[in-house]
């Protein structure tokens, strides 16, 4: 019988699989609240399921440095991680204190070792990096040498959740640029799916709201990682974007398909399949959405909900994992 992690963001316990609802945990607002408060829609949300699934780095970015705009971006990435499989290893980083021990490599990636290496280090494909705020000093959690090392982990196959003060997908990647994390273009074409929030909170949607101080996402980026043609030429292209909040007609504009067969590809699918798969998915979160009755959506309920979903894609592909 196939083994799985139960996890939430600080333990792992390891047991076998069962059909009840894992212990509740209290990280604030689900993905099914910010759903239906309009910080990103369902079409959105089973995008970004599919790719966060597939192991692509997720950022949220918004503007402001108090406790109250960095709590905001973490509230919606918390959500999001909703969104990753159960059986992935969570790694939540020790801010300064970090030592990198787990990861196998870090001297190849320009890390200089305190402390002994891990005898059995973490496997990148099934390792998420929790990395809190992502910055250049203080109040961040990472900062300097250890984001850049994060970021620079991300090519070695490891997936990445963090938050970050930029207004802007530009304001971003110039913060990370510059010293003292100091990263290259091609380092940081690693980086994934970077949402932007918006300044203010959710106001007016008449929902009973599942969280205060909720803020919508107001650009979904997807930076697109540095291939080789054929000769091993570099091919660099520019990042996409995936999705914008239009004011005017309130609502999401989406613009995924035009690169789907790069996003199916980055995450092991064929494009036809992508495609149903991320309808699928969308219509699921559409669904949970739907029950405005409770204020704020059951987090266990919710798990037990997005793994069905998930299970089922395998079934209906043999089984396989992808």
């Amino acid at each position: 019988m196939r083994r799985r992690l139960a996890l939430d963001r600080d333990r792992i316990v390891d047991r076998q699989p069962d059909t009840s609802a894992p212990p509740e945990v209290d990280r604030g607002a689900t993905i099914v609240d910010v759903v239906r408060a309009g910080v990103l829609d369902a079409e959105l949300g089973g995008l970004v399921w599919l790719l966060a699934e597939g192991g692509v780095p997720l950022v949220v970015a918004g503007p402001g440095e108090t406790a109250e705009a960095v709590g905001a971006r973490t509230a919606v990435l918390d959500a999001l991680l909703d969104l990753v499989p159960s059986a992935r290893t969570r790694r939540s980083l020790a801010g300064g204190a970090e030592a990198f021990a787990w990861l196998g490599g870090a001297e190849g990636l320009g890390w200089h070792r305190d402390v002994p290496a891990a005898v059995e280090p973490d496997e990148p494909a099934s390792t998420l990096i929790l990395a809190g705020e992502i910055g250049p000093g203080p109040p961040a959690d990472t900062t300097g040498d250890r984001a850049r090392l994060v970021v620079r982990a991300i090519g070695r196959g490891f997936g990445l959740a963090a938050t970050a003060g930029a207004a802007r997908l530009e304001d971003l990647l110039d913060l990370l640029r510059h010293r003292p994390i100091a990263l290259t273009d091609d380092e940081l074409s690693n980086l994934g799916v970077v949402l932007i929030l918006a300044d203010d909170p959710v106001e007016g949607r008449g929902h009973p709201g599942p969280a205060p101080g909720l803020r919508r996402v107001v650009a979904a980026h997807y930076l697109r990682p540095l291939a080789r043609d054929a000769h091993g030429h570099p091919q660099r292209l520019p990042p996409a974007v995936l999705a914008t909040w239009d004011e005017r007609i309130a609502r999401f504009e989406h613009f995924s398909w035009g690169i789907a067969a790069e996003l199916a590809e980055r995450v092991g699918r064929r494009t036809g399949d992508f495609d149903r798969e991320r309808e699928r998915r969308s219509a699921t979160l559409a669904a949970l959405a739907v029950d405005t009755d409770r204020p704020r959506a059951d987090r266990a309920a919710v798990q037990v909900a997005l793994e069905r979903a998930r299970l089922g894609d395998e079934l209906a592909e043999g089984g396989q994992a992808h």
